[in-house]
Parts: C-alpha cells; sequence; structure tokens
C-alpha cells in the first residue's frame, strides 16, 4: 500500500509541483518559515515546514501506522549549510475502520535545525526545500511543492531578529518528546505482548499510549492498556505479526495525557526500553528450588560426570582426612559460584545494553569451543594413564590430599563443562534470573552453583556414602578408561561443533531427512504464513552445542510415531538453530520466556496460544499434547 501511495505522490507531484514559499496543494497550505529574521555564521537556526490542512484532512507522524505516508524534505542548501533531522511533535491515533494511523489533524510545525558554517561569506542564505507528504480524508491525495526562503547574514548574535513566527515554534516544542533523566524503561516480549514498563519517581496516573518509531512491532489498531504500579506504568501491546524478532530496543514516544513532569507541561517523552527477558510467574524462593534442584542434576550430565566421578574415586583412592577433605571441597565448591557469578554478570552487563545472551551462549563462539574441547582432551588423556596433572583436584594423584589452587580450578572446569546442558526446573530459574534485578538473579546463580557443587561436598563431610563404593581395586583402572572414553565422545562431538561454527559444513542439511520430520530453518514469517494456513506448528529451539537438544532430537524427534503423528496432522515442523548467534531466535526465545535451551513450542491448529512443552520430553508427551489439543 504505501509503495503505490508514493508512485502516486511521485507521478502526481511530478506534475503539479510549486514553486513558492507558501503554497497550496492537496487541500494543504504549506509554507517554509524561520524561527529567527537573520542568520550568523557558526551558529545554529531553526526553521519549519509549516502545514494547514482544511477541515476534515489529516498527514501523518514519521511511523504513519497502518496506512499512509509520512512527509518527506529534500534540502538544495549553499555550500557550508547543513540541515538536520525533522523533530517531530508527538502524534495522535487515527482510527479508519479496522486501520489505526498516526498523525496530524488540522496541522503541524515539523521543525528542522540548520547550521550556517563559521566560514560562510555570502549576505544571504537561500534555502531551497522540496517537499513531499499525503492528505487524506476517505481519499488521500499527494502533495509536493518546492519552497524557497532567504535570509539576510548579520555578523554578530546581537544582530539577530526573531520575527512573528517565534510563538509557533515555542508551542511546537512543547510537543516535542523530550528525554527525562529520572524516567527509565525497558521491554519484555511475552509470548505476542509486549510489556512495556515506564518507570518514574512521579505517582503513576493516567493512560499511556505508546508511538512505536518503526512499523513492524506492534499492532497499530490494537487496544493498548495501561496498569499503574508501584514503579510506574506497566503498557500492554500486542506483538505486530510481522515481527520478525530481531530488536534490541523497543523505542518511540511515550504520551501521557496527565503529563510527566508533575505539572502537566510535558505531554510526551523518547522512550528507548532494552528488551529483555519476559518473567517467569513463580517466586524467588520457588526460583532458587528449581535452581538447586537443576545443579544437582547438571553432575549426572556426560560432561560434568567424568570430572565428578575422578574427584570421588580420589576420596576412595586416598580416604583423607575429614575434615581436610571439607576443606578442599569447599574451596571446590567456592570455584563453581564464582565462575557462575562471572556468567552472571557477563549475562547482566548484556542486558543492560540491550543485548541478548542465555545460558550456554558461550558455546557460540569457536574459540571457547575449541578450548573446552582441548580441557576435555587434556582430562581423557589423564584418565587413560598417559600422564598425571600435578592438581590432583582434577584427576591426578599427587600425595598429600590436594591443594588449594587445585580444587579452585577444578570447580570452574566444573561450571566451563556443565554450561553446554540444562537440567530440569533449571531454564525457567534461570529466565526468572535474568527478568529479575540483578541482585535477585545473583541470589538464583548462586543457589544453581550450590546444587552443581552439593554433591563433592556431602561425599566430602560425609565419608560414610563413601562406604558403598568398593576399596581400591583393578576395577577403578577401567572405570578411568571408561570415563576417558565418555570424555573424547565429547571432545568428538565439540569438534564437530566447532565445524558447524566456522562454516567446514553446513547444519541445515540435516533439516530434512528423507524418513523423518521435514524441518523448515525458523522464519517468523513461515511460522505466521503455516498458523494463518490453518497448520499446527511445531518449534524446536536447538542448538549443536546443547547435549540435551541432540538427546532428545535422536530419542524424541526422530521416533517413528512422532514422526507419523505429524505428517498425519500436517504439523509444520521449523528448526531455530542457535548453535551460532542469530537475534531473531534469541528475541524468539525471549517471547516464550527463556533464554535457554532446548524449548520445544507447540501452536495447535486455529490457536494464537503456544504450548510450551518441558525440555526433558519424550515421544508420549509430544503424541499425548498433539492428540489432545486437536
Amino acid at each position: 500500500m504505501k509503495k503505490f501511495y508514493w508512485l502516486l505522490l511521485f507521478f502526481l507531484g511530478s506534475i503539479n509541483s510549486v514553486f513558492a514559499q507558501e503554497a497550496y496543494q492537496a487541500h494543504t497550505h504549506v509554507r517554509l518559515v524561520s524561527e529567527q529574521g537573520t542568520v550568523v555564521p557558526g551558529k545554529t537556526f531553526w526553521v519549519g515546514i509549516d502545514f494547514t490542512l482544511d477541515d476534515g484532512w489529516h498527514m501523518y507522524w514519521q511511523n504513519p501506522g497502518d496506512a499512509g505516508l509520512s512527509p518527506k524534505v529534500k534540502w538544495n542548501l549553499p555550500s557550508g549549510i547543513k540541515s538536520g533531522d525533522i523533530h517531530w511533535p508527538y502524534p495522535q491515533r487515527l482510527n479508519a475502520g479496522p486501520l489505526t494511523s498516526f498523525g496530524y489533524e488540522h496541522g503541524v510545525l515539523l521543525l528542522v535545525p540548520i547550521t550556517a558554517g563559521g566560514n560562510f561569506k555570502s549576505q544571504d542564505v537561500n534555502l531551497h526545500a522540496q517537499v513531499d507528504w499525503l492528505a487524506c480524508r476517505e481519499e488521500c491525495i499527494p502533495g509536493r511543492v518546492q519552497l524557497d526562503l532567504s535570509l539576510p547574514v548579520v555578523a554578530n548574535i546581537s544582530d539577530v531578529k526573531f520575527n512573528n513566527f517565534k510563538n509557533s515554534f515555542d508551542q511546537t516544542r512543547q510537543d516535542l518528546p523530550r528525554s527525562i533523566l529520572s524516567i527509565s524503561s525497558h521491554a519484555m516480549l511475552d509470548a505476542d505482548q509486549w510489556l512495556l514498563h515506564i518507570q518514574t519517581p512521579l505517582k503513576g496516573k493516567g493512560d499511556i499510549i505508546f508511538y512505536p518509531f518503526r512499523d513492524d512491532v506492534i499492532e497499530h489498531a490494537a487496544p493498548q492498556h495501561t496498569q499503574v504500579t508501584g514503579f510506574g506504568y506497566q503498557v500492554n501491546l500486542t506483538k505486530s505479526h510481522i515481527y520478525q524478532g530481531h530488536l534490541e530496543f523497543l523505542d518511540g514516544v511515550a504520551v501521557n495525557p496527565s503529563g510527566w513532569d508533575g505539572q502537566g507541561k510535558i505531554k510526551a517523552i523518547v522512550i528507548k526500553a532494552p528488551i529483555s527477558m519476559a518473567p517467569a510467574h513463580i517466586s524467588f524462593w520457588i526460583a532458587c528450588l528449581f535452581a538447586l534442584i537443576g545443579g544437582l542434576v547438571l553432575n549426572l550430565m556426560p560432561c560434568v560426570l567424568p570430572v565428578l566421578s575422578i574427584k570421588v574415586l580420589h576420596l576412595v583412592e586416598r580416604h583423607p582426612d575429614r575434615s581436610i577433605a571439607l576443606r578442599y571441597s569447599l574451596v571446590y565448591a567456592l570455584g563453581i559460584l564464582v565462575s557462575l557469578w562471572a556468567l552472571a554478570l557477563l549475562l547482566f552487563v548484556f542486558k543492560s545494553v540491550g543485548k541478548f545472551a542465555g545460558w550456554g551462549f558461550q558455546f557460540q563462539s569457536p574459540v571457547f569451543v575449541i578450548a573446552v574441547a582441548v580441557i576435555l582432551f587434556v582430562l581423557a588423556l589423564n584418565l587413560f594413564g598417559v600422564f598425571e596433572f600435578s592438581f590432583p583436584s582434577i584427576g591426578g594423584v599427587r600425595p598429600p590430599l590436594l591443594d588449594y589452587q587445585g580444587s579452585f580450578i577444578s570447580g570452574i572446569i566444573t561450571t566451563i563443562v556443565a554450561s553446554p546442558c540444562t537440567a530440569p526446573f533449571m531454564g525457567t530459574a534461570l529466565t526468572f534470573a535474568i527478568s529479575q534485578p540483578n541482585i535477585v538473579g545473583f541470589g538464583i546463580f548462586t543457589f544453581l552453583g550450590l546444587g552443581l557443587a552439593l554433591p563433592f561436598v556431602l561425599l566430602s563431610a560425609f565419608p560414610f556414602f563413601l562406604s558403598f563404593i568398593p576399596k581400591p581395586g583393578p576395577w577403578m583402572v577401567h572405570l578411568k578408561q571408561a570415563l576417558g572414553l565418555i570424555l573424547v565422545a565429547c571432545v568428538i562431538w565439540l569438534m564437530w561443533v566447532f565445524g558447524i561454527e566456522i562454516g567446514l559444513w553446513d547444519l541445515s542439511k540435516f533439516y530434512k531427512p528423507s524418513d523423518g520430520i521435514q524441518w523448515q530453518a525458523y522464519s517468523s514469517t513461515g511460522i505466521s504464513q503455516a498458523r494463518q494456513q490453518g497448520h499446527g506448528v511445531f518449534i524446536d529451539f536447538t542448538a549443536a552445542w546443547c547435549i540435551n537438544c541432540q538427546v532428545n532430537d535422536r530419542l524424541v524427534l526422530q521416533n517413528q510415531e512422532v514422526v507419523k503423528v505429524f505428517k498425519d496432522n500436517g504439523i509444520v515442523a521449523f528448526k531455530g538453530d542457535w548453535t551460532k548467534y542469530d537475534p531473531a531466535i534469541t528475541q524468539a526465545l525471549a517471547s516464550f520466556g527463556r533464554d535457554s535451551i532446548p524449548v520445544y513450542v507447540y501452536y495447535p491448529p486455529g490457536s494464537n496460544a503456544p504450548v510450551i512443552l518441558p525440555q526433558l520430553i519424550t515421544p508420549k508427551k509430544i503424541l499425548e499434547r498433539v492428540e489432545d489439543l486437536k
């Protein structure tokens, strides 16, 4: 529709161009006016494009909304004269049937700063502007005029005189959106809703209207709901069906009829809200419990279990003094906590600048992947007896008991090798952590670390639990070799991930096996089209470095019963590959309240409500969910 408007504008404008300082066209009086009557070299002055529309007609803001075109100004200026961007007064909502546009009724004065260079020598500044706009009632008429303005140059600022238009400029400035330092904002994408939080020290009152700068982030015609909160306002906005999911900030103008300054003078403010994770609907203590359980389960993951087993074998082999063993196990726990705090700090820094990052994001770096592969390979060689470490806490056998440094380093290594895995309950806890104030998030990461460290601390503190393990003997050699084989398998897997990330091979070629689910690469447009066509839609957010993802893919998503039910029900499947950083996939995860993978989302046919499946899925769970939601 907008392309058609511009073609019509170009065609009619080329025929009906009017060359004048003031013109009437398309039911609009247009003038090029200046705030002051003279210009000083080296100073900035303001001019305005003044539109006055006939009764019943309107024009458009910089984001016109569902229909229309915003005014454009093309300058032809003398050498040494530069123009700035248009400064737009805040608009109003213009409703026409099912469509909503943003614009102005009656007219508007658009302000533009002009700067004359300090070496400007001419006696006059001659400004030439080609102005294009669209005026609408039931029908729309494009306009194009050429406007000229000449201003004399004076040497001193004291010689500057303001003309009769100054009052109009001052009044327009009252309607320009401001930036107020005491007001902050952030946004969350929760399924199909934007949650725009505006924090202000003033007591909240009134309904807020948000006008985005982009035309593809909200449904313009959808109602906007304002909730007064303890910190200010929460404005609920409907996400646009054409939103592509790649924004770092939700930016635009927030209009408060009651004013933002306590006096009712400043009606509009500029919003640049970093987009963060949607909140998980749980309490802080439940999130801490989930994190603790998730940390405990992480010890059973393929990369972590060998490291923990090495430490347990050392306890069995050396039978250390209980008090000494406990001290070193606490240092090991400290290594885990410090590394998790560092990871949390990095995630919160990313959040503060509008960047998305989630659990395991560091594995999107090929350098990090190869570094972890080297660590695991060295550990495997140690288990095979090729050499022994000087730090027995990582698996060596140096007497006496392992030192503090080795214990601390092994705690860090445990965290590193655990990070590509996500345990049950852990995803919900971390999503809550990222969405909350930083101090709350650090608390939840602390419980995750405590859960990860707890098994070894308990075994060190209570050697009774080790009595169930056979006495040292040849079986320990065989167990070490078995653990070494697990680590070698992990190394091979990480090298495969490394190859994908540097482009040695393309993971997408595995999307469409001839006898399996026919996966499509993630596309918000493709998903919208499939849903509009009445198909059920299944989305698999995965990554090559995510162990849980790979296990679920092979044991569940390649299960023949699951493949058959997808085919029989016409379910369209999309794979969101997060192996390398992808802002669209990252924000899609955020929209479902997740910052870790795997995530499985199912849209039943004809439903707008997504169903988020557990991170540990089974064929039975998928079959039941599809059959129940037919």
